[in-house]
């Protein structure tokens, strides 16, 4: 039975309908486990798991560093001087959405996905809208306004900031990835607050599900449909055990919402969740960081002084065995190759290999640039035998030739040819190995 829900004149629905129903229950069930968890572990540590989560969170730190300076370095900043019309949209969809400080916004090339992001950092907030998912929607601008608010979503919602107290229950099963699932439809809602009219909102899913072109010409009802397929046992089990709703699922939803209804969903196969009880989630890389870490310190504050007082028992009840009688001799291993090569003739060797090689890196090169593709098998490119006897092809198009008794023990070690290849499609072949002492290598081939 369909139940009528709030909508706006101007716009699809009412800020008190956007959040999805089952976000914040889960949230709760999830927020007693793991505060309890944290609490346990800190008493049972005595504060020492605090340390290696100190630890941890310093290497996220410097890592997501990374991310954001690679961000202010790179993408565009969209202000007002900076696409003013999109920053205009911008600004209306915070507007709309009551958020009074509006995150720094940034455009970014991202290799054709189609996609945007919401990220924290210091207690900062940020929006990332890449440049592809723009490009598709030109010709509905308003559909933007989905993906803007979706992310603006996150951030309202405050779901980065929660993630660390939630860090030891997001991976429960069932119910760690529902709740990560209710915080997507909740940001779908979000979006839909932010469009004016409910084409645009099926536009903006449309485009994730068909591209960048053909989703103009896609059939929104009959995609919708696709959603009875979800009951089956391997949709149902792989969509429990996801953070992510099938996209079918997320149209269904906005279109029901914006036309005032409440949206049915299918029903799940039950042995699908008998299954899936057994399929811990870990949660974000920063929370199965942070659970590491946790694990780290249990074990540190348990083993440690177990240790000591296993030494303590063993000195006391130590025995002195006469050495003539119990001695045993330990063979020194050497460190150093017993058939030490000569440098200069290792390296001429490694060099005249290296050169031989360059027929042979030339046809690869000429191949990538015509097919955009590294070769997978070498009989068509009219090797002859004898080469294809002197190195080995590896997956994207490395090169690999072994060294022979002019290394001394460091023969039938490889040397491995690397493409690198530039926006022009150039390619250079960079030389290097993984066991062969730099000292036997040419200077190229060093490092």
């Amino acid at each position: 039975m369909e139940q009528a829900i709030s909508t706006g004149n101007d716009n699809p629905i009412q800020m008190a309908d956007t959040v999805y129903s089952k976000e914040k229950s889960l949230f709760a069930i999830l927020a007693i486990i793991s505060g309890l968890i944290w609490a346990v572990l800190i008493l049972a540590t005595k504060g020492l798991a605090l340390i290696y989560v100190l630890m941890f969170f310093i290497i996220y730190l410097f890592t997501h560093s990374a991310f954001i300076s690679y961000l202010k370095g790179t993408a565009v900043e969209i202000s007002p001087e900076q696409f003013p019309d999109l920053h205009k949209q911008y600004l209306a969809c915070c507007e709309r959405l009551e958020i009074k400080e509006p995150p720094r916004a940034y455009l970014l090339a991202a290799d054709g996905m189609l996609n945007a992001l919401a990220t924290r950092f210091l207690r900062r907030n940020y929006i990332v809208l890449f440049s592809s998912i723009v490009d598709a929607l030109e010709s509905d601008k308003d559909a933007l306004n989905f993906y803007i608010g979706h992310e603006l979503g996150h951030i309202r919602r405050n779901h980065i900031g929660k993630e660390p107290l939630l860090v030891f229950a997001t991976w429960l099963p069932l119910v760690g990835a529902a709740y990560a699932r209710a915080c997507e439809y909740t940001c779908d809602l979000h979006g839909l607050r932010c469009c004016n009219s409910l084409r645009s909102a099926t536009n903006a899913v449309a485009v994730l599900a068909a591209g960048v072109e053909q989703w103009k010409r896609m059939n929104v009802d009959q995609y919708i449909r696709q959603t009875q397929e979800s009951s089956g046992f391997w949709m149902s089990f792989h969509e429990l055990n996801s953070s992510y709703p099938w996209l079918t699922k997320r149209m269904a939803r906005v279109q029901a919402t914006a036309q005032g209804k409440v949206y049915a969903a299918p029903s799940r196969s039950v042995f699908a969740y008998l299954f899936s009880l057994f399929m811990p989630r870990m949660g974000t890389a920063g929370g199965g960081i942070i659970i590491l870490a946790a694990i780290i310190g249990v074990a540190a504050a348990v083993a440690i002084p177990a240790y000591k007082e296993y030494q303590e028992k063993a000195g006391a009840a130590s025995i002195n065995y006469d050495d003539a009688n119990y001695a045993t001799s330990t063979p020194q291993m050497d460190s150093e190759p017993a058939n030490v090569p000569d440098a200069a003739l290792a390296i001429e060797h490694i060099d005249q290999l290296h050169q031989s090689l360059a027929p042979i890196t030339g046809v690869l090169t000429q191949y990538y640039q015509s097919h955009k593709a590294w070769p997978t098998e070498l009989e068509p490119l009219g090797f002859t035998d004898e080469q294809l006897t002197t190195f080995s092809l590896y997956s994207e198009g490395i090169v690999g030739f072994v060294a022979g008794e002019a290394l001394g023990d460091y023969q039938g070690f490889d040397v491995y040819l690397s493409p690198q290849v530039d926006e022009q499609d150039n390619v250079t072949w960079v030389c290097s190995s993984n066991d062969i002492p730099d000292e036997y290598l040419p200077a190229d081939c060093q490092g």
